[in-house]
């Protein structure tokens, strides 16, 4: 009796230094982490889980540190664990949420930070990290729901104004976005993105001057921003100040000259502006920097086209084509400009290779319809059209080319009866056209 009373006792003393030894380690690790030494801290939080293999906090630590050199299946499985032994940890679900995020699993993050609240209700910054997946998610109405809740939980939580602010421009609700950016900045008057988000609201909202004034003061903290340049110059284009856009996107050039990609994206806006000499001017700098890349050719060829010059558009299109194959609207823009130069097999080449490509091509079939009509072949083009018809069933112009059609090919009463039709789609000109060609 007296022996086995020993054995009891010697067990639990080595029970207690297990536990006091467990503690040890975990101390080490959370000084390893504080010191950013997380390797030892993984060490370190893997010993007191060797001695303590029940220990929840243990694990929610060694996640934390194996998020830190971003070993993230680690870290999961590690808040995992710490959940497993303790259920209603809310620091491992909201551990794991951010882990979530960060890998883009979103749905596995919004998942995380809802039982976050389920613990915890009152926990608005689970509310702000639940609105970030569901943007992640696309799912701006949700996010901003959150976001929303957030705020209310913390009317001062300027990240939140800021994030809401975001998904309202992006729900098109620029009125909206302006007074969440305008807040933010009222909370923190040096937020660089706040200005920035609310420059591209207003510009959106076409307040062009209010984006302008807002671009400035950007500039002010990020006085070499290259898209700052560049949407400032374009705010300024919309106002008709020409030299001054001009300088901002010289601005743009001269911070970065040797990148493609700020010639590209200044040609872009100028493609958009119907500054197609100078759209072409910059698409070609930019292929001189980078000529391997499609969307340089690709784009060029459009501004060529804008330019009537439908020749060179062709060889930047096949230049594009030759390096990127498989994109439907650049065949298509080829056969347009195949179209122009009256070349009617070619043109109905590439529309053919784009439909192949996207069978729902709505444009594709209807001019490709208009180039066999073109070369007499009404039976093809009449089932282009059919198909163009089927796509969008109230496509004035199908009707009416597909009326022409018939009647070129001797159906004179369904022609008419097509030409009707597209006049009561609301192509007023088709009741002119069905008078001359259906006495």
């Amino acid at each position: 009796m007296k022996t086995k009373l020993i054995f009891i006792l010697t067990f639990i003393s080595v029970v207690h230094c297990h536990a006091q030894f467990s503690e040890a380690y975990y101390n080490n690790g959370r000084e390893n982490a504080r010191r950013q030494n997380y390797t030892g801290a993984i060490a370190e939080y893997t010993k007191a889980i060797e001695l303590k293999p029940d220990y929840a906090d243990a694990y929610c630590a060694r996640g934390i540190s194996n998020d830190q050199l971003s070993k993230y299946g680690e870290a999961i499985a590690d808040y995992s664990k710490s959940i497993e032994l303790m259920p209603k940890n809310s620091a491992a679900y909201y551990n794991r949420g951010h882990t979530k995020l960060t890998i883009k699993d979103y749905v596995g993050a919004i998942e995380d930070f809802t039982s976050v609240l389920k613990i915890m209700p009152d926990f608005y910054d689970a509310y702000l990290d639940r609105g970030i997946a569901k943007k992640g998610l696309k799912d701006y109405q949700g996010a901003k729901d959150d976001y929303s809740k957030a705020i209310a939980m913390n009317p001062k939580y300027q990240n939140a104004y800021r994030k809401r602010g975001l998904v309202n421009s992006y729900l098109q609700n620029y009125k909206e976005a302006i007074l969440d950016f305008t807040k933010a900045i009222e909370l923190d008057p040096n937020d660089a993105s706040a200005y920035f988000n609310r420059a591209s609201a207003k510009a959106d909202f076409k307040d062009y001057q209010g984006a302008i004034t807002d671009y400035s003061i950007v500039l002010k903290f990020k006085f070499d921003n290259v898209e700052v340049y560049i949407n400032r110059g374009t705010a300024k284009y919309n106002i008709h100040d020409r030299k001054g856009a001009a300088e901002d996107f010289d601005k743009a050039i001269s911070i970065d000259p040797n990148n493609a990609d700020t010639y590209y994206r200044i040609a872009l806006v100028k493609n958009i502006l119907h500054d197609f000499k100078g759209a072409f001017s910059d698409y070609t700098k930019a292929i001189q920097i980078d000529p391997n890349n499609a969307d340089f050719y690709i784009n060029r060829g459009i501004a060529l086209q804008n330019l009537n010059d439908h020749k060179a558009a062709i060889t930047d299109y096949t230049k594009g084509i030759d390096i990127h194959p498989g994109f439907a609207p650049v065949y298509y823009n080829r056969g347009t400009a195949k179209d122009q130069l009256k070349d009617y097999p070619g043109a109905i080449t590439d529309y053919t290779k784009a439909i192949e490509i996207d069978p729902g091509y709505s444009d594709a079939y209807f001019y490709r319809g208009k180039a066999k009509d073109r070369i007499k072949d009404f039976a093809g083009a009449i089932s282009d059209y059919n198909k163009v018809i089927e796509i969008m069933p109230r496509r004035a112009e199908a009707f009416l080319q597909r009326g022409i059609s018939k009647i070129n090919s001797g159906d004179k009463v369904s022609g008419c009866a097509d030409l009707d039709r597209a006049g009561d789609l609301g192509f007023v000109k088709a009741y002119d056209i069905r008078e001359a060609l259906c006495k």
